[in-house]
Protein backbone atom coordinates (compact mmCIF):
# COMPACT_ATOMS: atom_id res chain seq x y z
CA UNK A 1 0.00 0.00 0.00
CA UNK A 2 1.13 3.10 -0.75
CA UNK A 3 0.76 6.12 1.71
CA UNK A 4 1.20 10.36 1.47
CA UNK A 5 4.56 11.43 3.50
CA UNK A 6 4.92 13.76 6.20
CA UNK A 7 5.01 16.77 4.12
CA UNK A 8 1.68 15.75 2.66
CA UNK A 9 2.56 14.73 -0.79
CA UNK A 10 -0.07 12.90 -2.39
CA UNK A 11 0.19 9.54 -4.52
CA UNK A 12 -1.60 10.82 -6.79
CA UNK A 13 -3.60 13.67 -7.85
CA UNK A 14 -6.52 13.72 -9.96
CA UNK A 15 -7.82 16.68 -12.62
CA UNK A 16 -11.84 16.20 -12.76
CA UNK A 17 -14.54 14.55 -11.29
CA UNK A 18 -16.18 13.37 -13.84
CA UNK A 19 -16.44 9.87 -14.72
CA UNK A 20 -12.88 9.38 -15.58
CA UNK A 21 -11.75 11.06 -12.33
CA UNK A 22 -14.68 8.68 -10.47
CA UNK A 23 -13.11 5.78 -12.28
CA UNK A 24 -9.58 6.84 -11.69
CA UNK A 25 -10.43 7.17 -7.60
CA UNK A 26 -11.82 3.58 -7.94
CA UNK A 27 -9.07 1.74 -9.40
CA UNK A 28 -6.86 3.56 -7.21
CA UNK A 29 -8.70 2.28 -4.12
CA UNK A 30 -8.98 -0.70 -5.15
CA UNK A 31 -4.88 -0.79 -5.83
CA UNK A 32 -4.48 0.27 -2.03
CA UNK A 33 -3.17 3.57 -2.98
CA UNK A 34 -5.11 6.18 -0.51
CA UNK A 35 -3.21 9.06 -1.05
CA UNK A 36 -5.04 10.64 -4.02
CA UNK A 37 -7.25 13.51 -4.39
CA UNK A 38 -9.34 14.33 -7.21
CA UNK A 39 -10.09 18.18 -8.05
CA UNK A 40 -12.72 19.58 -10.35
CA UNK A 41 -13.63 23.12 -10.56
CA UNK A 42 -17.42 22.17 -10.50
CA UNK A 43 -19.42 21.87 -7.00
CA UNK A 44 -20.13 18.60 -7.67
CA UNK A 45 -18.91 15.70 -9.81
CA UNK A 46 -20.37 14.56 -13.06
CA UNK A 47 -18.40 16.41 -15.71
CA UNK A 48 -20.05 16.68 -18.80
CA UNK A 49 -23.33 15.92 -16.80
CA UNK A 50 -23.01 18.45 -14.77
CA UNK A 51 -22.29 20.92 -16.98
CA UNK A 52 -24.31 19.86 -19.89
CA UNK A 53 -28.48 19.98 -18.63
CA UNK A 54 -29.95 21.61 -21.23
CA UNK A 55 -33.19 21.06 -22.47
CA UNK A 56 -33.75 17.01 -23.99
CA UNK A 57 -30.01 16.45 -22.82
CA UNK A 58 -29.39 12.71 -23.32
CA UNK A 59 -26.83 10.41 -23.90
CA UNK A 60 -26.44 8.80 -27.62
CA UNK A 61 -24.91 5.60 -25.75
CA UNK A 62 -27.36 3.09 -24.57
CA UNK A 63 -27.81 3.31 -20.65
CA UNK A 64 -26.43 -0.17 -19.80
CA UNK A 65 -23.40 0.49 -22.10
CA UNK A 66 -23.11 4.26 -20.89
CA UNK A 67 -21.76 2.97 -17.11
CA UNK A 68 -19.41 1.62 -15.42
CA UNK A 69 -18.57 -2.11 -15.98
CA UNK A 70 -18.41 -2.96 -12.06
CA UNK A 71 -21.41 -0.64 -11.42
CA UNK A 72 -24.23 -1.65 -13.36
CA UNK A 73 -27.67 0.13 -12.73
CA UNK A 74 -30.69 -2.10 -13.39
CA UNK A 75 -32.74 0.90 -12.65
CA UNK A 76 -31.89 3.18 -15.77
CA UNK A 77 -35.26 4.04 -17.17
CA UNK A 78 -35.14 4.37 -20.53
CA UNK A 79 -33.03 2.90 -23.07
CA UNK A 80 -31.11 6.41 -23.81
CA UNK A 81 -30.52 8.02 -20.55
CA UNK A 82 -31.68 11.52 -19.82
CA UNK A 83 -28.58 13.74 -18.16
CA UNK A 84 -30.03 13.99 -14.61
CA UNK A 85 -30.17 10.57 -14.46
CA UNK A 86 -26.75 9.83 -15.44
CA UNK A 87 -25.66 12.91 -13.46
CA UNK A 88 -27.33 10.98 -10.26
CA UNK A 89 -25.70 7.93 -11.24
CA UNK A 90 -22.35 9.51 -11.35
CA UNK A 91 -23.17 11.07 -7.71
CA UNK A 92 -24.51 7.56 -6.35
CA UNK A 93 -20.90 5.96 -7.72
CA UNK A 94 -18.82 8.57 -5.62
CA UNK A 95 -21.04 7.54 -2.54
CA UNK A 96 -20.77 3.87 -3.08
CA UNK A 97 -16.87 3.99 -3.33
CA UNK A 98 -16.24 6.04 -0.99
CA UNK A 99 -14.54 8.55 -2.83
CA UNK A 100 -16.30 11.86 -0.94
CA UNK A 101 -13.07 12.23 1.24
CA UNK A 102 -10.90 12.45 -1.61
CA UNK A 103 -12.77 15.07 -3.61
CA UNK A 104 -11.97 18.28 -3.95
CA UNK A 105 -14.90 20.47 -5.78
CA UNK A 106 -14.97 23.87 -6.61
CA UNK A 107 -11.46 23.80 -6.96
CA UNK A 108 -10.00 23.85 -10.04
CA UNK A 109 -6.31 23.06 -11.34
CA UNK A 110 -4.17 25.97 -12.93
CA UNK A 111 -0.68 25.06 -13.23
CA UNK A 112 1.37 21.80 -13.07
CA UNK A 113 5.10 21.94 -13.07
CA UNK A 114 7.51 19.41 -12.63
CA UNK A 115 10.18 20.12 -9.98
CA UNK A 116 13.80 19.24 -10.68
CA UNK A 117 15.00 19.32 -7.46
CA UNK A 118 12.35 16.90 -5.76
CA UNK A 119 11.20 15.22 -9.17
CA UNK A 120 7.45 15.73 -7.84
CA UNK A 121 4.81 17.51 -9.53
CA UNK A 122 3.79 20.92 -8.20
CA UNK A 123 0.04 21.27 -8.97
CA UNK A 124 -0.93 25.06 -8.28
CA UNK A 125 -5.14 25.07 -7.47
CA UNK A 126 -7.60 28.02 -8.26
CA UNK A 127 -7.77 28.86 -4.35
CA UNK A 128 -4.34 29.75 -4.63
CA UNK A 129 -2.63 26.66 -2.70
CA UNK A 130 -0.01 24.05 -4.02
CA UNK A 131 0.03 20.25 -3.85
CA UNK A 132 2.58 18.22 -4.66
CA UNK A 133 1.75 14.65 -6.07
CA UNK A 134 4.25 12.24 -7.39
CA UNK A 135 1.80 11.06 -10.05
CA UNK A 136 -0.88 13.71 -11.97
CA UNK A 137 -3.76 12.10 -13.58
CA UNK A 138 -5.16 14.19 -16.16
CA UNK A 139 -9.10 12.91 -16.13
CA UNK A 140 -10.71 16.34 -17.57
CA UNK A 141 -13.04 15.78 -20.35
CA UNK A 142 -13.31 17.10 -23.81
CA UNK A 143 -16.88 18.43 -23.21
CA UNK A 144 -17.05 21.19 -20.68
CA UNK A 145 -14.82 23.99 -22.49
CA UNK A 146 -17.74 25.43 -24.76
CA UNK A 147 -16.33 26.88 -28.31
CA UNK A 148 -18.16 30.19 -29.28
CA UNK A 149 -17.83 31.53 -32.40
CA UNK A 150 -16.97 35.27 -33.10
CA UNK A 151 -19.46 36.98 -34.50
CA UNK A 152 -19.52 40.68 -35.37
CA UNK A 153 -21.56 43.05 -33.33
CA UNK A 154 -22.53 40.26 -31.11
CA UNK A 155 -22.22 43.01 -28.08
CA UNK A 156 -24.93 44.91 -30.29
CA UNK A 157 -27.49 41.98 -29.17
CA UNK A 158 -30.00 43.51 -26.60
CA UNK A 159 -31.22 40.09 -25.46
CA UNK A 160 -29.28 37.04 -23.57
CA UNK A 161 -27.30 34.84 -25.15
CA UNK A 162 -25.64 31.71 -23.95
CA UNK A 163 -24.23 28.05 -24.93
CA UNK A 164 -25.73 25.07 -24.47
CA UNK A 165 -23.25 23.61 -21.68
CA UNK A 166 -24.18 26.78 -19.75
CA UNK A 167 -27.97 26.91 -19.89
CA UNK A 168 -29.93 29.41 -18.25
CA UNK A 169 -32.60 27.56 -16.13
CA UNK A 170 -33.61 31.58 -14.61
CA UNK A 171 -35.37 32.26 -18.20
CA UNK A 172 -37.91 31.03 -19.27
CA UNK A 173 -38.31 30.56 -23.25
CA UNK A 174 -42.08 30.28 -23.72
CA UNK A 175 -43.46 32.81 -26.05
CA UNK A 176 -40.12 34.53 -26.97
CA UNK A 177 -37.96 33.83 -29.80
CA UNK A 178 -35.07 31.96 -30.21
CA UNK A 179 -32.04 31.82 -31.99
CA UNK A 180 -29.87 28.48 -32.06
CA UNK A 181 -26.49 28.68 -33.88
CA UNK A 182 -25.41 25.09 -35.03
CA UNK A 183 -27.59 22.23 -35.47
CA UNK A 184 -25.63 19.34 -34.51
CA UNK A 185 -25.46 16.86 -31.31
CA UNK A 186 -27.09 19.48 -29.00
CA UNK A 187 -29.37 21.02 -31.45
CA UNK A 188 -30.85 17.75 -32.23
CA UNK A 189 -32.30 17.73 -28.72
CA UNK A 190 -32.58 20.94 -27.98
CA UNK A 191 -35.12 22.43 -30.85
CA UNK A 192 -37.47 19.59 -30.30
CA UNK A 193 -37.63 20.35 -26.87
CA UNK A 194 -37.69 24.25 -27.02
CA UNK A 195 -40.41 24.71 -29.76
CA UNK A 196 -43.10 23.26 -27.70
CA UNK A 197 -43.70 26.36 -25.91
CA UNK A 198 -41.27 29.12 -28.14
CA UNK A 199 -42.87 31.38 -30.19
CA UNK A 200 -40.32 30.92 -33.16
CA UNK A 201 -36.96 28.95 -33.00
CA UNK A 202 -34.58 29.97 -35.75
CA UNK A 203 -32.46 27.22 -36.26
CA UNK A 204 -29.39 28.04 -38.54
CA UNK A 205 -27.60 25.56 -40.16
CA UNK A 206 -23.61 25.57 -41.27
CA UNK A 207 -23.73 21.88 -42.84
CA UNK A 208 -26.73 19.30 -42.83
CA UNK A 209 -25.88 16.17 -40.66
CA UNK A 210 -26.72 12.51 -40.98
CA UNK A 211 -29.53 11.44 -38.54
CA UNK A 212 -30.63 8.21 -37.82
CA UNK A 213 -33.55 7.19 -35.28
CA UNK A 214 -32.88 6.68 -31.58
CA UNK A 215 -35.73 3.95 -31.04
CA UNK A 216 -35.85 5.73 -27.50
CA UNK A 217 -38.01 4.01 -25.25
CA UNK A 218 -38.69 3.68 -21.37
CA UNK A 219 -37.42 -0.21 -20.33
CA UNK A 220 -40.91 -1.97 -19.37
CA UNK A 221 -41.09 -2.83 -15.09
CA UNK A 222 -40.97 -6.46 -16.31
CA UNK A 223 -37.62 -5.77 -18.03
CA UNK A 224 -36.32 -3.45 -14.82
CA UNK A 225 -37.28 -6.64 -12.93
CA UNK A 226 -35.38 -9.08 -14.63
CA UNK A 227 -32.38 -6.55 -14.93
CA UNK A 228 -32.08 -6.71 -10.97
CA UNK A 229 -33.42 -9.89 -10.22
CA UNK A 230 -31.97 -12.65 -12.55
CA UNK A 231 -28.39 -13.86 -12.28
CA UNK A 232 -26.61 -12.76 -15.82
CA UNK A 233 -28.62 -10.70 -17.44
CA UNK A 234 -27.11 -7.53 -17.11
CA UNK A 235 -23.89 -9.08 -18.24
CA UNK A 236 -25.30 -10.76 -21.09
CA UNK A 237 -27.08 -7.58 -22.22
CA UNK A 238 -24.04 -5.19 -21.64
CA UNK A 239 -22.35 -7.84 -23.89
CA UNK A 240 -24.39 -7.52 -26.83
CA UNK A 241 -24.25 -3.63 -27.08
CA UNK A 242 -21.11 -4.01 -26.80
CA UNK A 243 -20.96 -6.38 -29.63
CA UNK A 244 -23.38 -4.18 -31.41
CA UNK A 245 -21.46 -1.19 -31.37
CA UNK A 246 -18.11 -2.86 -32.47
CA UNK A 247 -20.05 -4.92 -34.57
CA UNK A 248 -22.70 -2.41 -36.38
CA UNK A 249 -21.55 1.04 -35.64
CA UNK A 250 -17.54 0.40 -35.89
CA UNK A 251 -17.34 -0.49 -39.60
CA UNK A 252 -19.49 2.48 -40.67
CA UNK A 253 -16.13 4.69 -39.56
CA UNK A 254 -13.66 1.75 -40.56
CA UNK A 255 -13.79 2.65 -43.93
CA UNK A 256 -15.44 5.05 -46.44
CA UNK A 257 -15.61 2.27 -49.07
CA UNK A 258 -19.27 0.38 -49.47
CA UNK A 259 -19.99 -2.28 -46.66
CA UNK A 260 -23.35 -3.75 -45.46
CA UNK A 261 -23.55 -1.74 -42.16
CA UNK A 262 -22.73 1.73 -43.80
CA UNK A 263 -25.51 0.98 -46.70
CA UNK A 264 -28.13 -0.14 -43.51
CA UNK A 265 -27.09 3.18 -41.43
CA UNK A 266 -28.08 5.09 -44.95
CA UNK A 267 -30.69 3.58 -45.33
CA UNK A 268 -31.93 4.75 -41.56
CA UNK A 269 -31.30 8.10 -42.63
CA UNK A 270 -33.14 8.66 -45.67
CA UNK A 271 -36.20 6.20 -44.41
CA UNK A 272 -36.43 8.56 -41.27
CA UNK A 273 -35.83 11.89 -43.77
CA UNK A 274 -38.43 10.91 -45.96
CA UNK A 275 -40.84 9.87 -42.88
CA UNK A 276 -40.41 13.10 -41.04
CA UNK A 277 -40.03 15.52 -43.57
CA UNK A 278 -42.94 15.49 -46.94
CA UNK A 279 -41.34 18.99 -48.35
CA UNK A 280 -38.67 17.64 -50.78
CA UNK A 281 -37.39 21.02 -50.69
CA UNK A 282 -36.49 20.80 -46.67
CA UNK A 283 -35.28 17.08 -47.56
CA UNK A 284 -32.96 18.27 -49.73
CA UNK A 285 -31.39 21.32 -47.70
CA UNK A 286 -31.36 18.27 -44.69
CA UNK A 287 -29.50 16.08 -46.65
CA UNK A 288 -25.60 15.79 -46.11
CA UNK A 289 -23.13 16.08 -49.74
CA UNK A 290 -20.51 13.94 -47.51
CA UNK A 291 -19.78 10.53 -47.01
CA UNK A 292 -22.05 9.03 -44.01
CA UNK A 293 -19.77 8.86 -40.74
CA UNK A 294 -17.01 11.01 -41.67
CA UNK A 295 -19.12 13.93 -39.32
CA UNK A 296 -20.89 12.74 -36.02
CA UNK A 297 -23.71 10.64 -36.90
CA UNK A 298 -26.68 12.34 -35.05
CA UNK A 299 -29.18 10.17 -33.76
CA UNK A 300 -32.81 11.66 -32.78
CA UNK A 301 -36.40 10.28 -33.11
CA UNK A 302 -37.95 13.65 -33.14
CA UNK A 303 -35.39 16.23 -34.28
CA UNK A 304 -36.62 15.88 -38.34
CA UNK A 305 -40.12 16.03 -37.67
CA UNK A 306 -39.83 19.10 -35.62
CA UNK A 307 -38.25 20.91 -38.18
CA UNK A 308 -41.30 20.74 -40.51
CA UNK A 309 -43.62 22.78 -37.20
CA UNK A 310 -44.73 25.92 -38.23
CA UNK A 311 -43.26 28.10 -35.73
CA UNK A 312 -39.70 26.34 -36.48
CA UNK A 313 -37.50 27.77 -39.19
CA UNK A 314 -33.72 26.05 -40.93
CA UNK A 315 -32.12 28.59 -42.03
CA UNK A 316 -28.90 27.63 -44.46
CA UNK A 317 -28.12 31.29 -45.56
CA UNK A 318 -24.88 32.13 -43.81
CA UNK A 319 -24.76 34.82 -40.79
CA UNK A 320 -23.68 38.39 -41.48
CA UNK A 321 -23.46 39.89 -38.08
CA UNK A 322 -25.42 39.65 -34.52
CA UNK A 323 -27.96 43.26 -34.70
CA UNK A 324 -30.06 44.45 -31.13
CA UNK A 325 -33.44 42.68 -32.32
CA UNK A 326 -31.72 39.25 -33.97
CA UNK A 327 -29.30 37.63 -36.67
CA UNK A 328 -29.07 39.34 -39.90
CA UNK A 329 -28.19 36.84 -42.50
CA UNK A 330 -26.34 37.75 -45.39
CA UNK A 331 -29.44 37.83 -47.74
CA UNK A 332 -30.32 40.72 -45.41
CA UNK A 333 -32.82 39.67 -43.76
CA UNK A 334 -33.21 40.09 -39.68
CA UNK A 335 -34.76 37.17 -37.79
CA UNK A 336 -36.08 38.49 -34.60
CA UNK A 337 -34.26 36.54 -31.41
CA UNK A 338 -34.85 37.71 -27.59
CA UNK A 339 -32.16 34.68 -27.06
CA UNK A 340 -29.81 33.52 -28.98
CA UNK A 341 -28.39 30.08 -28.05
CA UNK A 342 -24.85 28.71 -29.73
CA UNK A 343 -25.47 25.13 -29.83
CA UNK A 344 -21.37 25.34 -31.33
CA UNK A 345 -19.63 22.32 -29.44
CA UNK A 346 -16.67 22.36 -27.46
CA UNK A 347 -12.77 23.08 -27.71
CA UNK A 348 -12.04 19.54 -27.08
CA UNK A 349 -8.20 19.90 -27.12
CA UNK A 350 -7.41 23.60 -25.99
CA UNK A 351 -7.26 22.44 -22.51
CA UNK A 352 -4.54 19.82 -22.61
CA UNK A 353 -2.57 22.62 -25.28
CA UNK A 354 -2.68 25.49 -23.09
CA UNK A 355 0.33 26.34 -21.07
CA UNK A 356 -0.74 24.62 -17.02
CA UNK A 357 1.69 21.61 -18.04
CA UNK A 358 5.63 22.02 -17.67
CA UNK A 359 7.73 19.13 -17.81
CA UNK A 360 11.07 18.65 -16.70
CA UNK A 361 13.45 20.93 -17.17
CA UNK A 362 10.93 23.46 -17.79
CA UNK A 363 9.85 22.02 -21.15
CA UNK A 364 5.93 22.74 -21.67
CA UNK A 365 3.35 20.22 -22.91
CA UNK A 366 2.32 22.99 -25.21
CA UNK A 367 5.91 22.90 -26.98
CA UNK A 368 6.13 19.07 -26.72
CA UNK A 369 3.09 19.36 -28.80
CA UNK A 370 3.86 22.39 -31.31
CA UNK A 371 3.19 20.52 -34.28
CA UNK A 372 0.61 17.63 -33.39
CA UNK A 373 -0.57 16.29 -29.58
CA UNK A 374 1.27 13.11 -29.55
CA UNK A 375 0.50 10.32 -26.53
CA UNK A 376 1.59 6.61 -26.32
CA UNK A 377 -1.36 4.67 -26.42
CA UNK A 378 -3.49 7.52 -25.90
CA UNK A 379 -2.36 8.00 -22.07
CA UNK A 380 1.52 9.37 -21.33
CA UNK A 381 3.78 11.20 -23.16
CA UNK A 382 7.27 11.01 -23.79
CA UNK A 383 9.91 13.31 -21.93
CA UNK A 384 6.62 13.94 -19.24
CA UNK A 385 7.18 11.04 -16.58
CA UNK A 386 4.31 10.31 -13.83
CA UNK A 387 2.01 12.80 -15.73
CA UNK A 388 -1.10 10.74 -17.42
CA UNK A 389 -4.03 11.63 -19.54
CA UNK A 390 -7.22 9.18 -19.20
CA UNK A 391 -8.91 10.31 -23.13
CA UNK A 392 -5.29 12.36 -24.33
CA UNK A 393 -4.91 12.31 -28.08
CA UNK A 394 -6.81 10.16 -30.50
CA UNK A 395 -8.63 8.33 -28.54
CA UNK A 396 -12.23 9.91 -29.48
CA UNK A 397 -14.64 7.13 -30.54
CA UNK A 398 -17.72 7.55 -32.68
CA UNK A 399 -18.84 3.39 -32.35
CA UNK A 400 -18.01 2.60 -28.63
CA UNK A 401 -19.05 4.04 -24.91
CA UNK A 402 -16.45 6.53 -23.72
CA UNK A 403 -16.63 5.17 -20.07
CA UNK A 404 -15.88 2.04 -21.67
CA UNK A 405 -12.66 3.33 -22.62
CA UNK A 406 -11.80 5.30 -19.92
CA UNK A 407 -11.98 1.92 -18.00
CA UNK A 408 -9.42 0.31 -20.43
CA UNK A 409 -7.62 3.51 -19.74
CA UNK A 410 -7.33 3.59 -16.09
CA UNK A 411 -6.47 0.02 -15.97
CA UNK A 412 -3.42 0.92 -17.80
CA UNK A 413 -2.37 4.17 -15.53
CA UNK A 414 -2.60 2.25 -12.25
CA UNK A 415 -0.43 -0.42 -14.07
CA UNK A 416 2.22 2.82 -14.42
CA UNK A 417 2.11 3.67 -10.88
CA UNK A 418 2.33 -0.04 -10.04
CA UNK A 419 5.69 -0.05 -11.66
CA UNK A 420 6.91 2.98 -11.38
CA UNK A 421 6.34 2.08 -6.92
CA UNK A 422 6.86 4.74 -4.71
CA UNK A 423 9.85 6.90 -6.01
CA UNK A 424 9.61 6.31 -9.58
CA UNK A 425 9.35 7.87 -12.54
CA UNK A 426 7.65 6.07 -15.49
CA UNK A 427 7.36 7.55 -19.05
CA UNK A 428 7.03 5.88 -22.07
CA UNK A 429 10.24 5.99 -24.38
CA UNK A 430 10.33 8.67 -27.49
CA UNK A 431 10.98 5.69 -29.92
CA UNK A 432 7.90 3.71 -28.48
CA UNK A 433 5.51 6.58 -28.18
CA UNK A 434 6.30 8.11 -32.02
CA UNK A 435 6.20 4.55 -33.58
CA UNK A 436 2.69 4.15 -31.65
CA UNK A 437 1.43 7.56 -33.16
CA UNK A 438 2.77 6.81 -36.69
CA UNK A 439 0.71 3.71 -36.50
CA UNK A 440 -2.22 5.12 -35.57
CA UNK A 441 -1.63 7.89 -38.60
CA UNK A 442 -1.68 5.40 -41.24
CA UNK A 443 -4.77 3.29 -39.65
CA UNK A 444 -6.39 6.42 -39.48
CA UNK A 445 -5.93 7.17 -43.30
CA UNK A 446 -7.90 4.10 -44.34
CA UNK A 447 -10.83 5.81 -42.31
CA UNK A 448 -14.19 7.34 -43.00
CA UNK A 449 -12.48 10.48 -41.15
CA UNK A 450 -9.88 10.84 -43.73
CA UNK A 451 -12.32 11.48 -46.75
CA UNK A 452 -12.55 14.93 -48.40
CA UNK A 453 -14.97 16.10 -45.88
CA UNK A 454 -13.88 19.15 -43.07
CA UNK A 455 -14.78 18.38 -39.39
CA UNK A 456 -13.92 18.98 -36.11
CA UNK A 457 -11.93 15.34 -36.58
CA UNK A 458 -9.34 17.01 -38.96
CA UNK A 459 -7.02 19.80 -38.92
CA UNK A 460 -6.64 21.82 -42.16
CA UNK A 461 -3.55 19.49 -43.27
CA UNK A 462 -5.38 16.86 -42.46
CA UNK A 463 -3.94 15.26 -39.59
CA UNK A 464 -6.23 13.42 -37.08
CA UNK A 465 -5.10 13.88 -33.31
CA UNK A 466 -9.05 13.48 -31.91
CA UNK A 467 -10.06 9.76 -32.93
CA UNK A 468 -8.95 6.43 -32.86
CA UNK A 469 -8.78 4.46 -35.81
CA UNK A 470 -9.33 0.92 -34.16
CA UNK A 471 -12.65 -1.13 -32.36
CA UNK A 472 -13.51 -1.03 -28.47
CA UNK A 473 -12.08 -4.76 -28.28
CA UNK A 474 -8.40 -3.68 -29.93
CA UNK A 475 -8.16 -1.01 -27.22
CA UNK A 476 -9.01 -3.31 -24.21
CA UNK A 477 -6.22 -5.31 -25.47
CA UNK A 478 -3.95 -2.79 -26.01
CA UNK A 479 -4.30 -1.32 -22.17
CA UNK A 480 -4.79 -4.62 -20.88
CA UNK A 481 -1.13 -4.80 -19.78
CA UNK A 482 2.05 -2.67 -19.89
CA UNK A 483 5.04 -3.35 -22.83
CA UNK A 484 7.43 -2.72 -20.15
CA UNK A 485 10.35 -2.60 -23.26
CA UNK A 486 7.97 0.25 -24.50
CA UNK A 487 8.61 2.58 -20.84
CA UNK A 488 11.48 4.08 -19.15
CA UNK A 489 11.41 3.78 -15.34
CA UNK A 490 14.10 5.09 -13.53
CA UNK A 491 14.85 6.05 -9.68
CA UNK A 492 13.03 9.75 -8.39
CA UNK A 493 16.44 10.63 -6.76
CA UNK A 494 18.67 9.88 -9.71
Amino acid sequence: MQTSDSNNTLDALVIGAGFAGICLGKRLLDAGIRGFRIYDKADKVGGTWYWNHYPGAACDVMSHFYCYSFAPNPDWSRKYSPWNEIQAYAERCADTFGLRPHLGLGVGVEQCRFDDASALWEVTLSDGSRQRARHVIDGSGGLHVPLIPEFEGAADFEGEAWHSSLWRDDIDLAGKNVAVIGSAASAVQIVPEIAKTARQVHLFQRTANYVIPRDDREYTAFEKWCFRHVPGVLKLYRLYLFLRYDWLAYPVVKTAKDNLQRRYVLGQFRKLLKKSVPDAELRGKLTPDFPIGCKRVLISDNFLSSLTRDNVSLLTTGIERFVKDGVKTVDGAVHEADVIVYATGFDTQGHHTDQRVTGPGGRRLADAWSKAPVAYEGCMVAGFPNYHFVTGPNTGVGSTSVIFMIEQSANMIVNCIREAGEDGLIAPTETAMQAYDREIQEALQGTVWATSCSSWYKRADGYITILYPYNAQTWRRRHKRLRREHFEIRPRAA
